[in-house]
């Protein structure tokens, strides 16, 4: 309701129901709380499926979650590379939902500029065609 009220329209008169429902679902992401959801939610998988193996034990331990080692710099199947892996997988949600929210700001927005130009060009067509 926050975004409602930045928003009032430009006549002064109060807004409708459908125009606050618009306003609602075109609203800005906020890429830094989504990127810090994503974050928070990748990093604690990487280090929950670590520390299950960690705790499970046995001979060889987690081979296929070693090769996460590759992408993620420090990390092991450990319980420091269970922290590096929080923090490593934290970084990267970060950056994937800064992103996700970004490109889809700027998808809402294009599109919205492209109705706005469509609505002018019509209401124009209707001033040439009407002299």
């Amino acid at each position: 309701m926050n975004n409602i009220k930045r928003f009032p329209p430009k006549s002064g008169r109060t807004i409708t129901s459908s125009e606050r429902l618009l306003l609602q679902m075109f609203a800005r992401l906020d890429g830094s709380a989504l990127g810090i959801a994503i974050g928070v939610w990748s990093g604690l998988i990487v280090f929950s499926a670590t520390a299950i193996l960690v705790l499970k034990g046995g001979p060889t331990i987690g081979p296929t979650l070693e090769l996460l080692s590759q992408y993620l710099v420090g990390y092991r199947v450990t319980w420091i590379g269970s922290v590096v892996g929080l923090l490593c997988g934290f970084i990267f949600g970060f950056c994937i939902g800064w992103l996700i929210a970004f490109l889809r700001n700027l998808v809402v927005s294009a599109y919205v500029h492209a109705v706005k130009f469509k609505v002018a060009m019509s209401s124009m067509d209707d001033y040439l065609d009407k002299p």
